[in-house]
This record gives C-alpha cells, sequence and structure tokens, in this order.
C-alpha cells in the first residue's frame, strides 16, 4: 500500500472514530435542550405583575420580578432567567 493509501486509510478511520464519539457524547438526555418551546405559553397579565412587584420591591429589595413572565429575579441582572425578556431599568 502507497503513501496515498495510508493517507486515505487514516482519514477514513479518524472520520469514523470522531463520528463514534459525537453520538456517544449526544444522549438521549439532550434531546428536551433541542425542542422548541410551545407556542401558547402563558403570560400573566401586566397588572397582575406590577401588583406583584410592587408587594415584592417592599418585602425583598434583592429581589426584582420580571414584568412579561412574573418570574421573581436577583437584582443587577439585565435578562430574565425564565423567559429571558429584558428586565426594566430600575
Amino acid at each position: 500500500m502507497g503513501v496515498w493509501g495510508w493517507i486515505v486509510l487514516y482519514v477514513l478511520l479518524f472520520s469514523l472514530v470522531q463520528l463514534l464519539i459525537y453520538r456517544y457524547l449526544r444522549s438521549d438526555e439532550d434531546a428536551p435542550l433541542f425542542r422548541s418551546t410551545p407556542p401558547n405559553r402563558e403570560t400573566t397579565p401586566l397588572e397582575e405583575v406590577r401588583e406583584l412587584d410592587d408587594r415584592r420591591r417592599n418585602d425583598d429589595p434583592s429581589v426584582v420580578v420580571c414584568p412579561r413572565c412574573g418570574t421573581e429575579n436577583d437584582t443587577g441582572y439585565t435578562y430574565c432567567r425564565n423567559c429571558v425578556s429584558p428586565m426594566s431599568a430600575r
């Protein structure tokens, strides 16, 4: 077998090993990460979020409520940890 034969064999074996490693590391547990968010996500009415925000702001100054979904977030974050919408500047 000549030099080109060894090069082709090396490339084929290297590709096969890479494919096997990829399939081994990509498990079924990763499948939920690739699904899209359902289109009918429930949102909390803005008035309820504002009331909840006012109550929580008075109770705990280290908590900020997302204006879109109502999730509690720590102060200093730019985006909500639940819906990833921008937090309003306070």
